[in-house]
């Protein structure tokens, strides 16, 4: 059994809490948040064993095999670093950090610590984003030229952390980030420029930004993410001999199928339907992960987020948000 240590007892924490209380080979022994009362009331409400009134604690837990971050991003470099300097490996919510250089360093203590970090992109584990990896791979669509990807929904909750600034917090930073990450898969390879356009909240975070990411292969991708529209969050996929396309790209529900459009072909093709089981991705992360640190970082042939994407997807939105803020195209590794 692989035991977790939740840093955080926010919305995310809760919902990765009750995926892996359904495990068989994860569970969830301590949740740690900076106010002991609200620790001890996320474990008596979700069933976990302990709780602890500072992070500290909890990483000094010898029982605690791994931890998941679910802070505020801000906070995201820090305490994964503490962790890896206790000798715990780290499932970090996504964006892994606010910046590039912060990311560049939580791979460093890990390296140094000698454990497992990994971005928890919870989509990646699901078998529909296996399927789509899958198809792609055997030239289902052709040649990938164009990715349009979008993630957005309706942010009313005005204390909402993801509204301040101070906490890395920002449309693109929070769901753009998906948008970013399913582009990078599919083309493989970092956007060499990108070019971006924003809407800026009073806080002073991106309540909406758009972007076009060019890629040195000539893939193109487009990408809009926002907390002001109607919940959407959709991916297609354009190739020389096809088109693949998603209704829910990121969180498909844990009790319903979803499914992918696909159409083979260069001319007017027949639509294929592929339905895909329900399934709880982030069960699917946390077994995944726990198979990971067992199996070590050779060829595991297991899913997961890797350490190279995570970079160039940091590089990437640094230099997203820096073409909006400055209102011209940005390199991305200048």
């Amino acid at each position: 059994m692989f035991y977790w240590g939740i840093l955080g007892a926010g919305r995310i924490a809760r919902k990765f809490v009750a995926a892996v209380q359904q495990s068989g080979s994860t569970t969830a022994l301590a949740v740690a948040s900076r106010e002991r009362a609200r620790a001890e009331a996320f474990a008596r409400e979700t069933g976990v064993p302990r709780a602890y009134g500072s992070y500290e604690a909890l990483l000094a837990d010898p029982e605690v095999h791994g931890v998941y971050v679910a802070t505020p991003n801000s906070l995201h470099a820090e305490w994964a670093i503490a962790a890896a300097r206790a000798g715990k490996h780290v499932l970090c919510e996504k964006p892994i950090g606010a910046t590039l250089a912060e990311a560049e360093a939580m791979f460093a203590a890990a390296r140094e610590h000698g454990v497992w970090l990994m971005e928890a992109f919870m989509y990646r584990f699901h078998p529909q984003t296996l399927r789509v990896q899958e198809l792609l791979g055997s030239g289902a669509v052709g040649q990938v030229h164009m990715v349009r990807t979008d993630f957005g929904f309706v942010l009313d909750r005005p204390a909402d952390v993801r509204w301040r600034a101070d906490l890395a917090g920002g449309a693109l930073m929070d769901v753009g980030c998906y948008c970013v990450s399913f582009a990078r898969m599919v083309v493989g390879e970092a956007p060499a420029r990108v070019s971006a356009a924003a809407r800026w909240s009073a806080s002073g975070v991106d309540q909406l930004l758009a972007a076009t990411l060019e890629y040195p292969g000539g893939a193109v991708a487009q990408i809009a993410c926002d907390y002001i529209t109607s919940f959407h969050q959709t991916a297609q996929v354009l190739g020389s001999d096809g088109v693949l396309s998603l209704e829910r790209a990121f969180t498909m529900p844990p009790d319903q199928p979803s499914s992918i459009q696909l159409w083979r072909g260069a001319h007017f093709a027949q639509q294929e339907t592929i339905v895909i089981a329900p399934a709880n991705h982030y069960r699917l992360e946390a077994e995944g992960f726990a198979a990971l640190t067992r199996a070590g970082h050779g060829a595991h042939g297991l899913p997961e987020m890797p350490l190279v994407e995570t970079l160039d997807n940091m590089a990437t939105i640094e230099a997203l948000l820096m073409s909006a803020r400055e209102g011209r195209p940005v390199d991305v590794y200048s």
